[in-house]
C-alpha cells in the first residue's frame, strides 16, 4: 500500500514537473532577451549634435599641439573662435583648456582672454592662465605672474603664478618671485628657490636667507656650518 501510494506521489510530481517544463524552457531562452533590457545595461546614446566634454578638451589639446606651426592668419581665426567659445563656456575645465590652447595661439585676441582668465571666479581656469603666461615669457607676463603672486587670494593660483614665473626664464623674474621666499608657507618658499634656479642656474640649496640675499642683488654668505648639537636639536 504504501509502495503504491509513493508511486502515485512520484507520478504526480513527474506530470507537474512535464506540464512546466516547456515554460521554463522559454524563460530560459528568453534570457539572454531580458539582459538586453535590463536597465543600466544600455551603453548612454549620445546626444545628436553634442559632442561630449572629454571629445572636446581632445580636439583643444590636439589644436594647441599645431600652435607653433600657424602663420599669423591662422592664429588670428583660431583666437577668435576660442574667444567667441569661453565667453558662453559653463564647464570651467573647458575653459581651462582654452585658455592652454590660446597660450600656443600669441596674438592680441588671445593675449586680451588670457588677461581676463586671470580673474576669472574658477581656481583651475587662472592656473591654466598661469601656465599659459609662463609660455610666453615676455615682460608682460613676468608683470601679470607676479602680481598675481602677491594678490591672488587662493594660494594654488600664487604657486602656479610662482611656477610658471620659472618658466619664463626672464631674469626679471627674479625680483618678482622675492615676495614668495618671504611667504610663511614653505611649500611657496620651496616652489621660489626651484624657480630661481631655473632661471639662474645657480644653486645656494634649500637655504632662503641665502635666496634672498641674492634677490636683493647681494653677494650670498656662505652657508653656516650646522653642529651636531644644533642638528639633534633639530630632530627631537
Amino acid at each position: 500500500m504504501k509502495l503504491v501510494f509513493g508511486s502515485r506521489v512520484f507520478r504526480s510530481i513527474l506530470g507537474v514537473w512535464v506540464a512546466f517544463l516547456p515554460i521554463f524552457s522559454a524563460g530560459c531562452a528568453d534570457l539572454g532577451g531580458m539582459a538586453r533590457w535590463l536597465p543600466f545595461q544600455e551603453k548612454p546614446t549620445q546626444l545628436a549634435g553634442v559632442t561630449p566634454p572629454a571629445e572636446r578638451i581632445a580636439d583643444l589639446r590636439e589644436l594647441a599641439e599645431q600652435g607653433p606651426d600657424s602663420n599669423a592668419e591662422q592664429r588670428q581665426r583660431v583666437a577668435e573662435e576660442l574667444a567667441a567659445a569661453i565667453r558662453s563656456e559653463a564647464d570651467p575645465l573647458i575653459r581651462a583648456e582654452i585658455v592652454r590652447t590660446l597660450g600656443r595661439y600669441p596674438c592680441a585676441m588671445a593675449d586680451a582672454i588670457l588677461r581676463a582668465a586671470m580673474h576669472d571666479p574658477e581656481q583651475d581656469v587662472c592656473i591654466a592662465a598661469c601656465e599659459a603666461w609662463g609660455t610666453r615669457g615676455d615682460a608682460e607676463s613676468v608683470a601679470l605672474l607676479g602680481r598675481a603672486l602677491t594678490e591672488d587670494a587662493d594660494v594654488d593660483v600664487r604657486l602656479a603664478a610662482v611656477r610658471a614665473l620659472g618658466r619664463t626664464k626672464d631674469p626679471a623674474a627674479v625680483a618678482a618671485l622675492g615676495p614668495a621666499l618671504g611667504d610663511a608657507d614653505p611649500a611657496m618658499q620651496y616652489r621660489a628657490v626651484e624657480s630661481l634656479r631655473q632661471i639662474t642656474g645657480e644653486d645656494f640649496g634649500n637655504d632662503v636667507g641665502r635666496w634672498q640675499q641674492y634677490v636683493r642683488g647681494e653677494q650670498p654668505q656662505p652657508a653656516r656650518p650646522v653642529s651636531i648639537a644644533e642638528r639633534l636639536r633639530r630632530l627631537f
